[in-house]
């Protein structure tokens, strides 16, 4: 199939963007949600404080870009409803849509967990419990669900490349 299109979001080096920048994010998304585990335990807390202030923007804009990409190579390969790669691409864009909203909550939760929860070796007092305990677990519940959706993302976006009817067998067994 031939690329239509010549956006910003198209190809680099005749390699669609897509395909690039989605792995940034299979990689960042779980990564990002370990530091956030690392943030919410008080003894690693200063250590991941700002390594998940950058991963979790850099992730969102990761996120970004791949949904960008994946619209522009929609448009370009003609992609539409009313088959079974068009079905399973549009919820595979529906799921996308909303892991960007997923990975926003999660990057604005990190950045004010960096700023606002305080830094137990120089703080004269503890903070408010809202804070010290509840922030951490918000950011660590946000960064679960993130991760398990960006799973179920990749998984339909799989299936609609490389198995779209669903018939295919991969297992071992079958190449018997």
């Amino acid at each position: 199939m031939t690329l239509r299109s010549s956006g910003v979001f198209d190809t680099v080096a005749g390699l669609p963007v897509h395909a690039l920048v989605l792995h940034v994010v299979v990689l960042a998304v779980p990564l990002a949600t370990l530091l956030g585990l690392l943030f919410a335990y008080p003894r690693t807390r200063n250590w991941a404080r700002w390594p998940l202030a950058i991963v979790a923007v850099g992730t969102l804009g990761a996120t970004f870009v791949a949904q960008q990409s994946g619209q522009e190579l929609e448009r370009a390969l003609g992609i539409r409803p009313g088959n079974p790669v068009g079905d399973l691409i549009e919820k595979h864009e529906r799921l996308a849509n909303q892991l960007l909203i997923l990975v926003a909550i999660f990057a604005v939760l990190a950045v004010a967990s960096a700023l606002l929860v305080s830094r137990l070796d120089v703080a004269p007092r503890r903070p408010p419990v809202a804070l010290e305990i509840g922030l951490p677990a918000l950011l660590v519940i946000a960064g679960l669900v993130m991760s398990f959706w960006v799973y179920r993302v990749g998984d339909l976006g799989a299936r609609a490349v490389w198995n779209p009817q669903g018939t295919a067998d991969y297992s071992t067994s079958a190449q018997r």
